[in-house]
């Protein structure tokens, strides 16, 4: 006798139709934004397009900082360190404090962090009457640091060579 074929019905694909349309859709948006990317606008010639980029040599960041504590505010004192950090790092005399974070200290048990960033301010304000020569192109930041003692304020400085 005679075996019967069974009826195999053909796999039904579509419900994947939706997800090979978007994958379609995006293949072909990936495909327009590259093409747009890399036309060059032949309006703009080469003759007409000029640059203002000035290469400057002479002027530096200086990657490695000055960090100090102090227990109150010298002036003097401070000027004094940042010369001889100038000195022994090998930077040009004329070199600006570009960054200067000033972090003042505060008791975790009796104080909040804002007393300590009010001491901050107060040093800041010292250094600006003081000397305001050292502090004129530097950006400030104040903050306050629970490691630091309430009477300790500490300076962290960022340095760059002037512009010749």
């Amino acid at each position: 006798m005679r075996s019967r074929t069974k009826h195999v019905e053909a796999e039904d694909a579509s419900p994947l139709a939706g997800w090979m349309y978007a994958d379609l859709l995006l293949a072909l948006m990936v495909i327009f934004l590259a093409t747009i990317s890399f036309v060059p606008n032949l309006a703009n010639s080469s003759a007409a397009v000029t640059t203002q980029i000035k290469q400057i040599s002479s002027g530096y960041n200086y990657n490695k900082g000055l960090s100090l504590v102090y227990n109150g505010f010298n002036s003097a004192l401070i000027a004094d360190d940042i010369a001889n950090f100038k000195r022994s790092e090998g930077l040009p005399a004329d070199a600006e404090i570009i960054y200067a974070q000033i972090l003042g200290g505060f008791d975790v048990k009796t104080e909040n962090p804002d007393d300590g960033k009010l001491r901050a301010l107060e040093f800041s304000i010292k250094l600006s009457k003081n000397s305001p020569q050292l502090f004129a192109t530097a950006a400030t930041n104040l903050g306050s640091n629970l490691v630091l003692k309430p009477d300790e304020i500490a300076l962290r400085l960022t340095f760059v060579a002037k512009i010749k």
